[in-house]
This record gives structure tokens, C-alpha cells and sequence, in this order.
């Protein structure tokens, strides 16, 4: 491969003489563009009796310049893109509550569930499924748009410490901190459209200290059960009861807390960061963000539910019409045969409207697609519920290790893995989501607490 390749671009796999390795380009994404333009320029007009390559310098010069957009542009351009994103998440809610009120509301709702069908010349009335419908829309897009900025705005728990002046920081003085190596956390967090939130240190301190007090620093993470009859065996604790030190933020930090590189805190419970909030998603938020899960599944499933029999009918008549074609009859744009956005904004610019049956193509499989990717996401997530995980937690927990026995070759443990913050499904659930029913259909703020109940830590290993 190298050698039929090397024909092509002469010169990219030579070796170096000492240790017949590639050579490596350390340098700076500018400094390595410019000096290979510098390279290619000195070849150009160089004298005639030298061998010039344009397709070596091609291959060169592209990949230099490549270099420098990866290296450079894109690493810049990432966190202007983040606060972007939550705003297209949003939008997509509020495009699909336009196309009820401006589509389906009259062409599904009206004509199929008021009666309005059979008499086309008649104007069609309200009813009572169009007020319950109606209703529907509006309470699932309230609480999808509700919880998606309590994600985005909302403090996940950050871990923050006061100095020895006692004003706040996440560093001593006494410390030694290499800037470059570790850049000092910036003080505003999440948020949408450039507009942040930003940390209350007050309330974050209170938040850590009533955290902590919760549970009982038991120094150790271990223990041995056992007796003469069955060989002992080790119980280790995960997460660990007792606070740990982050080596990044500089301080300890109470149990059950993580480092997150993107907000470069420590978060209290961290799950995950999210793009798609652009928040952490911990201690303080991890209930809105099991919320907005639920809702914006049940509300796909029930747009999925009211227009699957018309998209049925639609899809149907297009195949009597046109035959079964994978590419698309008219548009060319696969199955669904959708028009190109700006065949859409020139239909819109002269009609004041959209296509009815263009509008059920795109709503439904939109829909549909988003429903079934939310619904592996959230049972991952019931999965953890019910162990009394985080995703991190999760991740990092040991595995139990099995060894044979002497006697009648069985296979015996050695090591016994043991959540002490798992207080069983039910109360795990009550614990993220709490006990209040209308707090879970109104999006309203809720503070979470640690424990319903303090469990004697270690009482099941021992009975075991």
C-alpha cells in the first residue's frame, strides 16, 4: 500500500534514518501551514533542471490547510456552536404546535373527529375533541418547553469551597496552579441563544454543606463477610462513602461527585453533560431532565397516535398514484418524496402556506424517529433510577471477581460489589422525582433531597 501510494504523493511515507519512523509535525497549526506554503513556493521557483510534483504539493498543501481548520477554526467555532443548540431543540417543539394549529387541527381534527368530513361547503365547528385536543398540544409543549430551560438555566450543583479570607473561590492561595494546564472555571454556566446563567456561590455552598451532612463519612470503602463454612469474601462500596479530593479543581469534594471537562467544575451527583442543553445534568437538575424525556416522548407518541391513520391514507394514495419508488416519484428525495427547502419557501412565498400532506410527510416520521431515540435514552436512564446509579457511577463500578473453589471446583466470589446510596427502585424513584404530583405536571422548580430515609450502611451485606 505504501508503495502504490507513494507513486501518487512521492514523499509521504519516507522514514527518517535514525529510527525509521514517520516523521511527526509538532508544530503549531499556523506555523505548519506556513511553512509548507513556504516549502511549496521555494519548490515553484526553484531551477528548471528540479523535479516539481503538482500533485504532491496538492496533497501537501491540503492537508496543511485542513490541519489548520481542525486545529484552529473548529476548536473556536465549538463553543460559539453549544449555546446554539438548545435554541434548535426548542424550535422543533414550536415548529410541531404551528403545524397542529395551522395543518392538523383543521384537516385531522376538525374534518375527522368533529364530523366536517362529509360536508366540505359547510364551516366546520368546534367540539369537544377539539378542545381536548387543543388542551393536549399546549400542556405538552408547555412542560417540553418548560423543562428544557429548566436544564439549560438551572444549576446542576456545583462543588465550591471558601478560601482562608473567607470570600469564595475554587482555589487556595497556597496552591500552586499552572494556568495554561488548568484553566481557571469561568463563573456563568449553560444557558440558550448567549444568554447564561450564572453561579450563585451563596446558594451553591448551602447546597454542598446539606448535601455532605446527609451522609456519614466513613473513611473506608471496604469490608469482609464471611465465617469457617464459606470463605470470606470483600464488600466494596460504590460510590464511595467518603469525600475524595479532585486533583483538577484543587479541593475535596463531597461523595458522589465527578469532574466534568467541558464546565470544568465538579458537579454534586454528575450524570453527563449534555450538548443538547448545553448544561450539566447532576444533583439539581437530573429530574427536570427525566421530565423533559417523559414528555417529549409522550408527546411524540400521542402526535404519532392522532396522525397515523392520515399519513396512512396519504402514503397509500402517493403508492396507487405514482408506484412504490425508494427514491421518490416527483422530488427524487427518497421514500417520503419531500420537497426541497427552497421549492418549500417559494410554495410559502406565493400560496401563504404549506402543502397539507407535505406538512403530515415531514411531522410524522419526525415524530416518530424522535420518540423511538428518547425512548432508549430514557429506560438506560430507568435502568440507573432503580440501582441508585449515575451514568458515571455506572461506568466506573468494579466488577466482582470470580475464582474456583478448591474443594468441588464451583465458582466462588472474591469481590462483592455494593451501592450503600441504593435505597430500592421505589424510593430511588421518589428520591429524583419526588412526592408531589403537581410539581410533575406543572414544570415548577423542585429541590431534590439526598435521602428519604438514612439507611444503615452495609446492614444487607452483612445479612447476606
Amino acid at each position: 500500500l505504501q508503495m502504490g501510494f507513494s507513486r501518487i504523493v512521492p514523499g509521504a511515507f519516507k522514514m527518517t534514518q535514525t529510527n525509521g519512523e514517520m516523521p511527526r509535525n509538532n508544530n503549531p497549526p499556523e506555523q505548519s501551514l506556513r511553512g509548507t506554503w513556504d516549502e511549496f513556493t521555494s519548490a515553484l521557483y526553484a531551477p528548471a533542471n528540479r523535479d516539481f510534483d503538482a500533485l504532491y504539493w496538492v496533497y501537501r498543501l491540503s492537508s496543511a490547510f485542513l490541519n489548520y481548520l481542525v486545529g484552529k477554526k473548529v476548536r473556536h467555532i465549538i463553543p460559539w456552536c453549544r449555546p446554539m443548540i438548545p435554541f434548535f431543540g426548542m424550535t422543533a417543539t414550536s415548529m410541531c404546535v404551528w403545524s397542529y394549529f395551522s395543518t392538523f387541527r383543521e384537516t385531522v381534527i376538525l374534518r375527522r373527529w368533529c364530523g366536517c368530513e362529509n360536508d366540505d361547503d359547510a364551516p366546520c365547528h368546534s367540539c369537544h375533541w377539539d378542545v381536548v385536543h387543543t388542551f393536549a398540544v399546549i400542556f405538552f409543549a408547555v412542560n417540553i418547553i418548560g423543562h428544557y430551560l429548566w436544564c439549560a438555566f438551572m444549576s446542576p450543583g456545583f462543588v465550591v469551597q471558601k478560601d482562608d479570607e473567607g470570600k469564595s473561590s475554587d482555589l487556595k492561595r497556597s496552591e500552586v496552579r499552572n494556568e495554561a494546564k488548568f484553566p481557571r472555571p469561568s463563573m456563568k454556566f449553560g444557558g440558550c441563544c448567549f444568554v447564561t446563567s450564572k453561579i450563585d456561590l451563596e446558594s451553591e455552598q448551602e447546597r454542598c454543606a446539606r448535601y455532605t451532612r446527609q451522609y456519614p463519612d466513613n473513611g473506608g470503602e471496604k469490608e469482609t463477610i464471611g465465617n469457617d463454612a464459606v470463605p470470606p469474601v470483600q464488600i466494596i462500596h460504590h460510590p464511595p462513602l467518603h469525600t475524595t479530593y479532585c486533583d483538577k479543581c484543587r479541593h475535596e469534594r463531597p461523595p458522589r461527585s465527578h469532574h466534568c471537562k467541558v464546565c470544568r467544575r465538579c458537579i454534586l451527583e454528575f450524570d453527563h453533560h449534555c450538548p443538547w442543553v448545553n448544561n450539566c445534568i447532576g444533583y439539581n437538575n437530573y429530574r427536570e431532565f427525566i421530565l423533559l424525556l417523559v414528555y417529549i416522548i409522550s408527546g411524540c407518541a400521542y402526535g404519532c397516535c392522532v396522525l397515523v391513520t392520515e399519513f396512512y391514507r396519504v402514503m397509500r394514495k402517493r403508492v396507487e398514484l405514482y408506484g412504490f419508488n425508494l427514491r421518490g416519484a416527483v422530488h427524487g428525495t427518497g421514500l417520503l418524496d419531500l420537497p426541497l427547502p427552497w421549492d418549500l419557501w417559494r410554495q410559502y412565498r406565493m400560496d401563504g402556506r404549506i402543502d397539507e400532506d407535505v406538512v403530515l410527510r415531514s411531522a410524522f416520521p419526525f415524530m416518530l424517529a424522535i420518540a423511538v431515540a428518547m425512548s432508549f435514552i430514557l429506560a438506560s436512564h430507568a435502568k440507573l433510577i432503580a440501582a441508585g446509579y449515575t451514568t458515571v457511577e455506572k461506568k466506573s463500578c468494579p466488577g466482582e471477581e470470580p475464582r474456583e473453589d478448591e474443594k468441588d471446583g464451583s465458582t466462588l466470589r472474591t469481590c462483592v460489589v455494593e451501592n450503600p446510596f441504593d435505597l430500592g427502585p421505589r424510593e430511588n424513584f421518589w428520591k429524583i422525582m419526588g412526592t408531589s404530583l403537581l410539581r410533575l405536571v406543572i414544570p415548577l422548580p423542585f429541590i431534590p433531597n439526598p435521602l428519604l430515609r438514612r439507611p444503615y450502611y452495609g446492614q444487607r451485606s452483612k445479612d447476606r
